[in-house]
């Protein structure tokens, strides 16, 4: 099967854009994958050809120096508008491009591949942290979050997700390209259904679901898919039960670990100014004997512009001074609640300007992880053109 020199991501790496339908248009290629009409996934359909027609990326590894530069851009990547802004007004791309979904059926809850594969065609690879609850439309405003019994540990462990589970695994296996998936994040918290200190949980009931979950996409053949494990930088509570160490699930089952950590300053009454090496000093020294590379995967910082700026400097510059901290995803949302919290640095030029600084040098890396880059020039025009015939399913 025929297959171009030049790949459509080296396009994007030119500015050009990836593949479009006019180019396309002119290839007189046979095309065996091309849907004859327009395809909309659903949760019953079958969304690509039978298993091992499309190439399967490798497992996102390292880079050997530095660290890949990402961000949390909602609503991205329903739509993508936000990335393209992110890029414009910080000078820089990401690497990474991060966004939560829920298992709560009709709440964004299914693998959106036109979402995906649109975030791959601009160089980068998703990182989707897979929530097992119901945020409700504003999961700032759920009452007793921590206490959803429908999501119980004890349910995944029966199997009773079993079948949503395996679709997951089913469909990010035939899209084939790099995946990296953050399940139950911060489970060492107290303010979500799969922590082990809340619903009826302990930390030995999210082992096990863990491995679980795990276990069904190993037996889906789901190989391109990342296992990011996720701790928030602080226990709460601080008990003998509710370490970090507590929650993890061995060595097999983990490829990247990972951080939350906020400075909320003294937005609230019980927060206070804290700095990137004093909130992540602790965190930093358990993964580091863990020895799998590290992601600060939601960090961001409130205050006022200056003191903003600042804290935004010296955050990334620590990052520098951390060799072992392979990925940092900037947290750049708006929270809507009683008293509304706003993370984004481009709501003060100081913080913006900061940010555009910190992550200018070669250390941040915002071009696409090699793993991307090997599976698109393993995909022929006709494979393209199937991947991008998807319609957004959000």
């Amino acid at each position: 099967m025929m297959r171009r020199a030049l790949t459509p991501l080296a396009l994007v790496m030119l500015g050009a854009l990836f593949v479009s339908a006019g180019m396309l248009a002119g290839c007189n290629v046979p095309d065996p994958y091309t849907p004859t009409s327009s395809v909309v996934l659903t949760e019953t359909s079958t969304p690509f050809p039978a298993s091992g027609a499309l190439p399967v990326a490798s497992k996102v590894t390292p880079p050997a120096q530095g660290a890949y530069l990402g961000a949390y851009l909602p609503p991205a990547p329903f739509p993508l508008d936000r990335v393209d802004v992110h890029q414009k007004e910080t000078g820089k791309s990401s690497a990474i491009i991060m966004w939560f979904q829920p298992w709560q059926p009709g709440n964004r809850s299914n693998v959106d591949t036109a979402a995906i594969i649109a975030i791959m065609r601009r160089g980068k690879v998703p990182m989707i942290t897979w929530e097992p609850w119901d945020p409700g439309n504003n999961a700032r405003f759920v009452v007793d979050p921590g206490e959803q019994v429908s999501y119980r540990l004890a349910n995944i462990n029966a199997g009773v997700y079993d079948e949503y589970i395996t679709q997951w695994a089913g469909s990010l296996r035939a899209i084939g390209g790099p995946i990296m998936l953050r399940p139950m994040h911060e489970m060492n918290g107290n303010w979500y259904p799969w922590s082990g200190t809340t619903n009826g949980n302990k930390p030995s009931d999210f082992v096990k679901a863990w491995k679980h979950i795990h276990d069904i996409f190993v037996r889906e053949g789901a190989t391109n898919v990342t296992w990011v494990w996720s701790i928030n930088h602080e226990s709460v509570p601080r008990s003998v039960e509710n370490t970090y160490s507590a929650y993890y699930p061995g060595d097999a089952y983990v490829d990247w670990t990972a951080i939350s950590g906020f400075n909320r300053g003294t937005s609230q009454a019980d927060s206070k100014w804290i700095s990137f090496r004093d909130m992540y000093r602790a965190p930093l020294s358990y993964l580091r004997g863990v020895g799998k590379p590290i992601c600060i995967s939601e960090i961001s910082t409130l205050g006022r512009p200056t003191a903003r700026a600042a804290w935004i400097a010296d955050a990334y510059k620590e990052i520098q001074l951390s060799p072992e901290i392979k990925a940092v995803v900037y947290f750049d949302s708006e929270e809507q609640t009683t008293e509304p919290q706003d993370w984004r640095i481009e709501t003060s030029s100081e913080a913006l300007a900061a940010y555009s600084t910190s992550v200018a040098p070669q250390y941040f890396i915002g071009t696409p992880p090699t793993e991307l880059l090997d599976w698109a020039n393993a995909l022929s025009i006709p494979q393209w053109r199937y991947l991008t015939a998807f319609d957004p399913l959000y």
